[in-house]
Protein backbone atom coordinates (compact mmCIF):
# COMPACT_ATOMS: atom_id res chain seq x y z
CA UNK A 1 0.00 0.00 0.00
CA UNK A 2 3.35 2.43 0.85
CA UNK A 3 3.72 2.00 -3.36
CA UNK A 4 0.36 2.19 -4.38
CA UNK A 5 -0.36 5.21 -2.45
CA UNK A 6 2.96 7.16 -4.31
CA UNK A 7 1.18 6.49 -7.79
CA UNK A 8 -2.33 7.88 -6.19
CA UNK A 9 -0.10 10.83 -5.07
CA UNK A 10 1.54 10.93 -8.46
CA UNK A 11 -2.06 11.08 -10.64
CA UNK A 12 -3.43 13.19 -8.34
CA UNK A 13 -1.06 15.61 -9.22
CA UNK A 14 -0.85 14.77 -13.07
CA UNK A 15 -5.03 15.59 -13.10
CA UNK A 16 -4.86 18.68 -10.69
CA UNK A 17 -1.93 19.85 -13.34
CA UNK A 18 -3.80 19.15 -16.72
CA UNK A 19 -6.92 20.72 -15.16
CA UNK A 20 -5.10 23.80 -14.28
CA UNK A 21 -6.46 23.95 -10.68
CA UNK A 22 -4.69 23.28 -6.89
CA UNK A 23 -3.58 19.94 -6.25
CA UNK A 24 -6.67 19.65 -3.95
CA UNK A 25 -8.53 16.31 -3.80
CA UNK A 26 -11.55 15.21 -1.77
CA UNK A 27 -11.53 11.60 -0.58
CA UNK A 28 -15.56 9.69 -0.74
CA UNK A 29 -16.58 6.75 -0.21
CA UNK A 30 -18.74 5.25 -3.22
CA UNK A 31 -20.21 1.88 -4.63
CA UNK A 32 -20.52 0.49 -8.13
CA UNK A 33 -22.20 -3.21 -8.57
CA UNK A 34 -22.20 -3.35 -4.91
CA UNK A 35 -18.55 -2.78 -4.63
CA UNK A 36 -16.93 0.02 -2.07
CA UNK A 37 -14.11 1.72 -4.06
CA UNK A 38 -12.12 4.56 -2.98
CA UNK A 39 -12.83 7.87 -5.13
CA UNK A 40 -10.86 11.11 -4.97
CA UNK A 41 -12.95 14.07 -6.51
CA UNK A 42 -10.75 17.31 -7.10
CA UNK A 43 -12.04 20.64 -5.29
CA UNK A 44 -13.97 22.73 -7.76
CA UNK A 45 -13.28 20.31 -11.07
CA UNK A 46 -15.38 17.23 -12.07
CA UNK A 47 -12.50 15.20 -12.64
CA UNK A 48 -12.70 12.14 -10.19
CA UNK A 49 -10.56 9.21 -9.77
CA UNK A 50 -11.33 5.91 -9.19
CA UNK A 51 -9.20 3.39 -7.11
CA UNK A 52 -10.14 -0.21 -7.19
CA UNK A 53 -6.11 -1.50 -5.50
CA UNK A 54 -6.13 -4.62 -7.82
CA UNK A 55 -3.40 -6.52 -7.37
CA UNK A 56 -0.95 -5.65 -10.29
CA UNK A 57 1.03 -8.13 -12.45
CA UNK A 58 4.72 -6.94 -11.36
CA UNK A 59 8.76 -8.04 -11.21
CA UNK A 60 7.99 -11.33 -8.95
CA UNK A 61 4.47 -11.81 -10.39
CA UNK A 62 4.13 -11.55 -13.99
CA UNK A 63 0.31 -12.55 -14.51
CA UNK A 64 -1.04 -10.11 -11.62
CA UNK A 65 -5.23 -10.41 -10.63
CA UNK A 66 -6.77 -8.64 -13.68
CA UNK A 67 -5.12 -11.55 -15.90
CA UNK A 68 -5.97 -14.40 -13.24
CA UNK A 69 -10.18 -12.85 -13.58
CA UNK A 70 -9.87 -13.54 -17.02
CA UNK A 71 -7.98 -16.75 -17.47
CA UNK A 72 -8.40 -18.32 -14.10
CA UNK A 73 -12.08 -20.06 -13.96
CA UNK A 74 -13.56 -19.33 -10.06
CA UNK A 75 -10.57 -16.56 -9.11
CA UNK A 76 -11.34 -13.96 -6.83
CA UNK A 77 -8.93 -10.92 -6.37
CA UNK A 78 -8.63 -9.37 -3.12
CA UNK A 79 -7.68 -5.93 -3.32
CA UNK A 80 -4.51 -4.58 -1.11
CA UNK A 81 -6.55 -2.13 0.95
CA UNK A 82 -8.92 -4.95 2.38
CA UNK A 83 -12.10 -4.06 0.37
CA UNK A 84 -14.02 -7.07 -0.61
CA UNK A 85 -12.69 -9.27 -3.17
CA UNK A 86 -13.68 -9.23 -7.37
CA UNK A 87 -14.94 -11.92 -9.40
CA UNK A 88 -14.55 -11.48 -13.06
CA UNK A 89 -18.35 -10.84 -13.53
CA UNK A 90 -18.05 -8.86 -9.98
CA UNK A 91 -15.38 -6.84 -11.47
CA UNK A 92 -17.02 -5.65 -14.45
CA UNK A 93 -20.35 -4.98 -13.00
CA UNK A 94 -18.29 -2.28 -10.17
CA UNK A 95 -16.81 -0.73 -14.25
CA UNK A 96 -20.22 -0.99 -15.85
CA UNK A 97 -21.93 0.66 -12.78
CA UNK A 98 -19.30 3.99 -13.06
CA UNK A 99 -20.15 3.93 -16.84
CA UNK A 100 -23.70 4.33 -15.58
CA UNK A 101 -23.34 6.52 -13.56
CA UNK A 102 -20.89 8.89 -14.93
CA UNK A 103 -23.00 8.23 -18.64
CA UNK A 104 -19.72 9.74 -20.45
CA UNK A 105 -20.13 10.49 -24.16
CA UNK A 106 -17.28 7.91 -24.95
CA UNK A 107 -14.39 6.13 -23.29
CA UNK A 108 -11.19 5.78 -23.60
CA UNK A 109 -8.93 2.87 -23.17
CA UNK A 110 -5.97 0.48 -23.63
CA UNK A 111 -5.78 -1.91 -26.44
CA UNK A 112 -7.47 -5.13 -25.89
CA UNK A 113 -5.02 -6.83 -28.52
CA UNK A 114 -2.45 -4.85 -27.38
CA UNK A 115 -0.58 -8.34 -26.31
CA UNK A 116 -0.64 -8.79 -30.05
CA UNK A 117 2.19 -6.02 -30.83
CA UNK A 118 5.63 -6.68 -32.06
CA UNK A 119 6.39 -4.80 -28.69
CA UNK A 120 3.58 -6.45 -26.58
CA UNK A 121 1.80 -4.07 -24.61
CA UNK A 122 1.97 -4.53 -20.05
CA UNK A 123 -0.25 -7.68 -19.19
CA UNK A 124 -2.14 -5.38 -17.06
CA UNK A 125 -2.93 -2.69 -19.61
CA UNK A 126 -4.47 -5.37 -22.20
CA UNK A 127 -6.50 -7.64 -19.21
CA UNK A 128 -7.71 -3.90 -18.09
CA UNK A 129 -8.49 -3.42 -21.50
CA UNK A 130 -10.46 -6.39 -21.99
CA UNK A 131 -12.58 -6.19 -18.60
CA UNK A 132 -13.58 -2.19 -19.31
CA UNK A 133 -14.85 -3.86 -23.00
CA UNK A 134 -16.84 -6.64 -21.34
CA UNK A 135 -18.45 -3.80 -19.26
CA UNK A 136 -19.31 -1.71 -21.95
CA UNK A 137 -21.49 -4.10 -23.77
CA UNK A 138 -25.40 -4.47 -23.44
CA UNK A 139 -27.57 -7.25 -23.45
CA UNK A 140 -26.83 -8.83 -26.65
CA UNK A 141 -22.85 -8.87 -26.45
CA UNK A 142 -22.92 -5.34 -28.59
CA UNK A 143 -20.68 -2.34 -27.54
CA UNK A 144 -23.06 0.10 -25.52
CA UNK A 145 -20.89 3.45 -25.16
CA UNK A 146 -18.08 4.37 -28.08
CA UNK A 147 -14.60 3.26 -26.45
CA UNK A 148 -11.83 4.33 -28.50
CA UNK A 149 -8.44 1.79 -27.80
CA UNK A 150 -4.89 3.45 -27.94
CA UNK A 151 -1.85 1.50 -28.49
CA UNK A 152 0.56 0.96 -25.36
CA UNK A 153 4.14 0.53 -25.21
CA UNK A 154 4.61 -0.33 -28.77
CA UNK A 155 4.35 3.82 -28.96
CA UNK A 156 8.26 2.94 -28.68
CA UNK A 157 8.64 1.98 -32.22
CA UNK A 158 6.45 4.52 -33.44
CA UNK A 159 7.61 7.82 -34.94
CA UNK A 160 6.57 11.08 -33.18
CA UNK A 161 3.05 11.95 -34.35
CA UNK A 162 1.84 14.77 -31.12
CA UNK A 163 1.63 18.37 -31.77
CA UNK A 164 4.67 20.49 -29.74
CA UNK A 165 1.84 22.28 -28.20
CA UNK A 166 0.21 18.84 -27.41
CA UNK A 167 3.50 17.51 -26.29
CA UNK A 168 4.23 20.37 -24.02
CA UNK A 169 0.77 19.70 -21.92
CA UNK A 170 1.30 16.11 -21.72
CA UNK A 171 5.24 16.57 -20.64
CA UNK A 172 3.89 18.48 -17.96
CA UNK A 173 1.43 16.25 -16.28
CA UNK A 174 4.13 13.76 -16.76
CA UNK A 175 6.51 15.58 -14.89
CA UNK A 176 4.00 15.77 -11.90
CA UNK A 177 3.21 12.50 -11.92
CA UNK A 178 6.57 10.16 -11.95
CA UNK A 179 8.80 11.71 -8.86
CA UNK A 180 5.73 11.09 -6.81
CA UNK A 181 6.26 6.83 -8.47
CA UNK A 182 9.56 5.95 -6.37
CA UNK A 183 9.73 2.96 -8.76
CA UNK A 184 10.61 5.57 -11.09
CA UNK A 185 12.28 7.92 -9.21
CA UNK A 186 14.76 5.85 -7.55
CA UNK A 187 15.90 3.74 -10.69
CA UNK A 188 16.36 7.43 -12.84
CA UNK A 189 19.77 8.92 -13.69
CA UNK A 190 19.71 12.35 -12.61
CA UNK A 191 18.33 14.42 -15.30
CA UNK A 192 16.99 12.15 -17.20
CA UNK A 193 12.87 11.70 -18.00
CA UNK A 194 11.65 8.29 -17.77
CA UNK A 195 9.81 7.31 -20.67
CA UNK A 196 10.81 10.69 -22.36
CA UNK A 197 10.81 9.34 -25.71
CA UNK A 198 7.39 8.82 -26.01
CA UNK A 199 5.98 12.26 -24.85
CA UNK A 200 5.29 13.15 -28.63
CA UNK A 201 3.42 9.72 -29.49
CA UNK A 202 -0.11 8.81 -29.18
CA UNK A 203 -1.80 6.45 -31.38
CA UNK A 204 -5.06 5.00 -32.12
CA UNK A 205 -4.77 2.03 -34.30
CA UNK A 206 -7.07 1.96 -37.56
CA UNK A 207 -10.15 0.05 -36.68
CA UNK A 208 -9.81 0.27 -32.54
CA UNK A 209 -13.02 2.49 -32.60
CA UNK A 210 -15.48 0.93 -31.60
CA UNK A 211 -19.11 2.55 -32.07
CA UNK A 212 -22.60 1.35 -30.59
CA UNK A 213 -24.06 -1.70 -31.67
CA UNK A 214 -20.59 -2.92 -33.05
CA UNK A 215 -20.58 -6.55 -31.61
CA UNK A 216 -17.05 -7.43 -29.51
CA UNK A 217 -15.64 -10.42 -28.75
CA UNK A 218 -12.58 -10.93 -25.95
CA UNK A 219 -9.40 -12.28 -28.05
CA UNK A 220 -8.93 -15.77 -27.89
CA UNK A 221 -5.16 -15.93 -27.41
CA UNK A 222 -4.76 -13.74 -24.24
CA UNK A 223 -3.85 -16.99 -22.34
CA UNK A 224 -0.41 -18.55 -21.50
CA UNK A 225 0.95 -14.91 -20.95
CA UNK A 226 3.31 -15.19 -18.17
Amino acid sequence: MSYADTRVQGERAAYSNMAGVANNWQFQLMYFGGHPVAVNNLVGTRVHLIFTFIHAASGWDQCGDLYRLINTPGFSAAPIDGRPAYTRSGFTGMLRGIIDYVRPAYIRGQSSIGHRDADPDNIDHTAGAILLAEADLDGAGNTYLRRDEYTGYQIRQLPDNVAPYWTSVKTSAWDAYWPNDWNLYNFTPPGVRPWGNVMARQYLPPGRIFYPGTHWIPPSDFTNRC
